[in-house]
């Protein structure tokens, strides 16, 4: 029966995405998945149709499933091959790889093109390794979320308001993102580079900035889920475990934040924007998600590129100029969004700035060639972010005809050269010293001399919505890659 059926070119193209979610199942929502597999499908499905009208359907067949498989070997390796330390590193490079590999895909099309052989046996071998391939990979999958079953009911948090306070004038809010944006200590530390000027702007355009700042956690996935909850997330361990690696209570709960439910109660209009990082908030939270571009997972639409079209013309095309676009997108949508006196706005942009990867020079140029120091490319783009974040502040400030409140910070510092396993005091600053200033128009007297993120929207509530939230204590929670659950309190380790 095999021998008949024309399956294995669809079973390829579900394979090399199938492998990625596999391998990150455990961050990587599941939904995030299906959009690209459904484009993989119709890409393969649309090219055996065209190859149709030329050949047999099972010689079409071979040549779609041999070009995706040797894309797919020729990514893998050429990832590989470049990212090792050793002098023969320059054959990952596409002139010699890429000869090599298109000498063995023309050589394949060719034979299948011109023999006369029945080529019953091969498709039913080939059949057969597709099926192979891609049920372990669907079982493995099915397995992992058999035995790893989430109750998301622990993600709600409790000290929410039954009702909204009646208060006579609501701000409009704006929380600006900027991720990886270094602190002044790890800027001085680690750069020799003095931001201050930067900083002095700011102050000039009214908004408070702490000389010294740190997140309550130095990643991502942790910082924002805390700042967007007022919560601190240690209880996480008690219900996964130290060796737990799944986010998908994390994910629920930066989703159905309780920032954004008690904005609702509020009769907030809410809007985030794909700035990179992907758009914050359930439907029933957000009223609109803007500058998406058909957008899935910014990672793994990385992933894909990076290791199933390494060639400078797609990772240009598909990565650099998209991130460009959607840059442009938000920068300058975000401003000219206002709210009213019965419907102010929550306006939420978490930007892929100065975050790798690095597209822009100091002057906000696009790069035509990828920097050979992480480091430089890193502060130029920082550079460039800076000089954004000014602008976006004022035209907020010129384009709003209401007293607006707006926080701008980053949800960690930058951490390529940290060792997550055995940190030094410098890489606790590299963790967590990072970027924040504050516009609270007639209520700068209740801002603290010292902001912890997890007490931010603590105090914008207090302050506006007539709220009475505790103010929690400022503590910062260490932990590795390999175990983001397994909390270390090194508050007590940075500087004051």
């Amino acid at each position: 029966m095999l021998k008949n059926l024309i399956i294995h070119p669809f079973l390829f193209s579900l394979f090399p995405l199938l492998v990625i979610f596999q391998y990150n199942i455990h961050e990587v929502p599941l939904t995030d998945i299906f959009l690209p597999l459904f484009f993989s499908f119709i890409i393969v499905l649309g090219s055996w149709i065209i190859l149709r009208f030329f050949l047999s359907g099972k010689k079409s067949g071979l040549i779609i499933s041999l070009t995706v498989m040797l894309f797919v070997i020729y990514g893998n390796l050429h990832t590989f091959i470049l990212n090792m330390d050793h002098e023969f590193s320059f054959l990952g490079g596409n002139m010699v790889m890429g000869i090599v590999f298109f000498v063995l895909l023309i050589a394949g099309i060719f034979y299948l093109v011109k023999t006369k052989k029945v080529l019953d046996n091969a498709n039913s071998i080939t059949n057969t390794i597709g099926l192979a391939m891609v049920g372990i990979l669907v079982i493995t999958i099915a397995i992992y979320y058999y035995e790893n079953p989430v109750d998301y009911s622990i993600s709600n948090f409790s000290d929410m308001p039954y009702s909204a306070n009646n208060v006579p004038i609501k701000p409009d809010i704006y929380l600006l993102v900027f991720d990886e944006y270094a602190g002044n200590i790890q800027l001085k530390n680690d750069f020799n580079y003095n931001n201050t000027d930067f900083m002095v702007e700011l102050q000039d355009r009214g908004f408070y900035v702490p000389e010294i700042s740190y997140t309550n956690y130095p990643n991502t996935h942790l910082s924002m889920p805390s700042v967007l909850n007022m919560h601190y997330l240690n209880f996480f361990t008690e219900e996964l475990g130290k060796d737990s690696q799944d986010r998908r209570l994390l994910d629920e709960s930066l989703h159905n934040n309780l920032v954004m439910k008690i904005l609702k109660l509020y009769d907030y209009k809410i809007t985030t924007f794909y700035g990179g990082m992907g758009a914050v908030g359930n439907s029933n939270l957000v009223s609109e998600k803007l500058c998406s571009f058909g957008t899935v997972n910014t990672d793994l639409r990385k992933n894909l590129v990076l290791t199933y079209l390494p060639i400078s013309y797609f990772n240009t095309v598909l990565l650099q100029t998209h991130q460009d676009k959607k840059l442009d997108c938000i920068l300058s949508i975000l401003p000219e969004i206002k709210g009213t006196e019965d419907m102010p706005v929550f306006v939420m942009g978490h930007f892929r700035l100065p975050h790798e990867p690095f597209i822009y020079d100091s002057e906000g140029k696009l790069k035509t060639e990828e920097s050979d120091n992480e480091d430089e490319a890193y502060l130029e783009q920082l550079i460039f972010t800076s000089k954004k974040i000014l602008e976006l502040a004022d035209n907020i400030l010129e384009n709003t005809n209401r007293e607006s409140v707006i926080i701008i910070m980053s949800d960690h510092g930058y951490r390529t050269n940290i060792d997550w396993e055995n940190p030094s005091n410098e890489n606790y600053i590299s963790g967590f010293n990072n970027l924040s200033a504050y516009y609270m128009p007639n209520q700068m007297d209740n801002i603290p001399e010292t902001i912890s993120p997890v007490n931010i929207f603590r105090i914008i509530f207090n302050s506006y919505l007539d709220t009475e939230f505790e103010i929690l204590d400022d503590r910062q929670f260490w932990h590795t890659i390999e175990r983001p659950f397994d909390f270390t309190d090194v508050t007590d380790k940075l500087p004051r």
